[in-house]
């Protein structure tokens, strides 16, 4: 059986879903406002950011600084990590050995931190250099970490052993989504703004294209198998108070071909996507629907519509690899 991993921003709560049956499995209340989750599936366990105790990105009262740690098993509750100093964490990343969490938080001017997860302390920091690092992604041998900026105009390469910056991409604007393909060789960033979405070399740590699309795209994927990179659009002015929510779209750029496949109508703000372990099916999170679309990557079509809890943002297929 597979499921889904799932985080409700809005109902604060995390769910695990069947992917075949759509029934709900587990849930399990969090604190407020959980965002992005993580799975170590050789331990069983799953790890979950809570970002602010309400409000989001740039429009809250309190930060949070906690990440709460579950069994996926029933979706029990084990501990609370209090990151303090660090607040505002958000993206994550799990070490290819188990042992660390790399997270990206808001505070000290944005940072990114490495959590022990055997003490359950902070034995790392850096700051990246950008106001609001979002997502990361983490190469597959561990060593390095690239953070999507989502104000600044570039994307920040850490050396993970050192924690120390290496490098900085310049990008014409800011990034939200960002991803590395199963090979380690290559990044993929999406830049809301543009709309573009960016190639990265990971050897040189340099922009090596720039693709030109309708929307802007949001949240990022590779498919396990190497073969597409898998993304939202979320159709609407992300820096507007008051944006008009249209639907939203995903779509598919097949690597050996460099061909974009069709838009694919999705719900309203597709904030997140990942796919399962053959990299057939992708799972789309449409927070303002409060609903998971069921992507077909085959045939680029809607397959089903999974109704979830309010505000579906963080996910996690869970017969896919460790890295997501």
């Amino acid at each position: 059986m597979s499921s889904l991993l799932i985080a409700d921003t809005e109902a604060s709560a995390i769910e695990l879903r069947d992917t075949e049956t759509f029934e709900q499995l587990a849930v399990l209340p969090t604190r407020s406002m959980p965002h992005e989750v993580a799975v170590d599936r050789q331990r069983g366990l799953g790890y979950v950011s809570i970002s602010y105790e309400d409000g989001f990105y740039n429009h809250y009262e309190k930060a949070s600084h906690f990440l709460e740690v579950v069994a996926i098993d029933g979706l029990r509750h084990l501990r609370s990590v209090d990151l303090s100093p660090h607040w505002g964490p958000h993206g994550l990343q799990l070490s290819p050995d188990l042992r660390t969490m790399l997270i990206t938080c808001e505070s000290h001017g944005g940072e990114l931190i490495a959590l022990d997860l055997e003490t359950d302390e902070v034995v790392g920091s850096v700051p990246v250099g950008a106001s609001g690092p979002h997502w990361l992604t983490l190469t597959p041998d561990g060593a390095k970490v690239f953070t999507a900026n989502k104000e600044d105009p570039f994307i920040t390469v850490v050396d993970v052993g050192s924690m120390t910056v290496t490098g900085r991409i310049e990008t014409p604007h800011g990034t939200e989504g960002i991803a590395v393909s199963p090979d380690g060789t290559q990044v993929f960033a999406a830049s809301q703004q543009s709309p573009h979405l960016y190639l990265v070399d990971v050897a040189t740590e340099s922009l090596a294209e720039s693709l030109t699309l309708e929307e802007g795209p949001g949240a990022v994927t590779v498919t396990p198998d190497g073969r597409r990179v898998v993304f939202t659009s979320f159709n609407f002015d992300v820096w507007n108070e008051n944006p008009v929510l249209r639907q939203g779209f995903v779509q598919v750029l097949d690597l050996a071909s460099r061909e974009l496949g069709p838009r694919i109508p999705v719900g309203r703000f597709p904030l997140n996507v990942t796919t399962n372990a053959e990299g057939t099916t992708a799972y789309v999170c449409d927070y303002k629907d409060n609903t998971v679309s069921v992507v077909d990557l085959d045939e680029m079509a809607v397959t089903g519509t999974m109704p979830v809890g309010e505000g579906p943002h963080g996910i996690a297929c869970l017969d896919a690899p460790t890295k997501d």
